[in-house]
């Protein structure tokens, strides 16, 4: 008896669950209609919330550069061509353009740099042109 009345309740747990993912997600549908809504509203009454277009990406030297504080592209090339042929994040850093940019950026661009094969890494934090 004990067995039955236990997959009886686990049953209704998991109907209950259904049943709450699915009001969860019809609430953020009407969350979602809500602000399509509020935009519209916004838009009528002069306010424009429309979403705004950031730069478009391609072209030739979208690859290259980065944009830079300020909003100045950084010519990752250039700021390549300037390191030693033995190099670390703190040699990046002394250049006058890149080293505005945070150590977790510069480790991002080294790391694009090995997936290009334009360095290898000789040990712990210490990289080397191919």
């Amino acid at each position: 008896m004990a067995l039955d009345l236990k997959v009886s309740v686990k049953r209704q747990i998991d109907k209950l669950q259904k049943e709450l993912a699915a009001a969860t997600a019809r609430v953020a549908t009407l969350r979602d209609e809500i602000k399509r809504h509020e935009v519209i509203y916004d838009m009528l009454d002069g306010r424009s919330k429309a979403p705004k277009r950031g730069p478009r990406a391609g072209g030739p030297k979208a690859a290259t550069q980065r944009r830079g504080p300020r909003g100045a592209m950084i010519d990752w090339n250039a700021v390549f061509d300037t390191l030693p042929g033995e190099f670390t994040l703190d040699t990046i850093g002394a250049n006058k353009t890149a080293g505005e940019k945070p150590r977790a950026y510069l480790r991002q661009v080294v790391v694009r740099w090995s997936k290009e094969g334009r360095i290898k890494r000789t040990g712990r934090g210490v990289y080397q042109k191919t």
